[in-house]
């Protein structure tokens, strides 16, 4: 969205909490390894599908020993995303290094972000070990924060309940002499998981990105409703892809 004068002075307020229900999601992702000829989401650990559909209490997979609480590394990862009743919550969680933490105690539909919340060593981050979330039992990797980066990437986010989300833009970056087909995708209510349920649906379509692209309407085409995801894949078009997306959402409660 062409964002200048008045526009810019609104969103601005948003961004400082000025404006009563209205609020202002960033969110940002990469795939170092788009396969050619494959889609995968625009997310550390490539994704071809939503990893969860159903509830479920998240932990932290075992990883590296300098991520424990009273290590060097990570010492606390804090989970952002939606719970049982739809909710956008945070939890922390204290890390256990080569151990599984124990679980959350939220059980969660998504998990759309995490970062190390406390660490060990000023200027620090997790240890150069990626930190993974995964489900309370194991065997579903959800979303990963990569080896010292201190913070998730995934191109992708989730509705709460009695909320509507706005795309005002975004920004898609392909590896230099390389290209990729890049698709962007909502589905409404994500807790509709028995046939015949919600499909979904394609919202843009990119053919043969190379270097820079940016989506920038002069207004919000794509609307997001409540309980409902958006998220962008990649496509390697002749080689494998790095891909990195970045998209920002004005998000409304539908009370007002």
């Amino acid at each position: 969205m062409r964002i200048f004068g008045d526009d810019l002075e609104f969103l601005v307020e948003v961004e400082k909490g000025s404006v009563l229900g209205h609020s202002m999601v960033h969110k940002f992702g990469r795939n170092a390894g788009v396969p050619n000829g494959t889609w995968e989401f625009v997310t550390l650990l490539g994704h071809t599908v939503w990893p969860l559909s159903s509830d479920t209490p998240v932990r932290i997979k075992a990883g590296n020993a300098l991520d424990t609480s009273t290590g060097t590394g990570a010492r606390e990862i804090t989970v952002e995303g939606i719970d049982d009743s739809f909710n956008e919550v945070t939890e922390t969680i204290t890390t256990v290094g080569a151990s599984a933490s124990t679980h959350t105690t939220t059980s969660f539909w998504r998990v759309h972000r995490a970062w190390v919340s406390s660490v060990g060593t000023y200027g620090g981050a997790n240890s150069s070990e990626a930190v993974t979330i995964e489900n309370s039992t194991g065997g579903t990797d959800i979303i990963q924060i990569g080896a010292q980066e201190g913070q998730t990437q995934f191109s992708g986010w989730t509705v709460p309940i009695n909320k509507t989300a706005y795309l005002l833009e975004a920004h898609v970056h392909v590896d230099t002499n390389k290209t990729a087909d890049i698709r962007l995708f909502t589905r409404d209510d994500i807790d509709d998981t028995v046939a015949p349920m919600k499909s979904k649906r394609l919202k843009l379509y990119l053919d043969g990105v190379e270097g820079n692209f940016m989506y920038d309407p002069s207004g919000p085409e794509i609307i997001i409703n409540q309980k409902s995801d958006i998220w962008f894949e990649a496509l390697g078009d002749g080689a494998v892809s790095e891909v990195s997306v970045d998209f920002e959402l004005l998000v409304v409660d539908n009370n007002l």
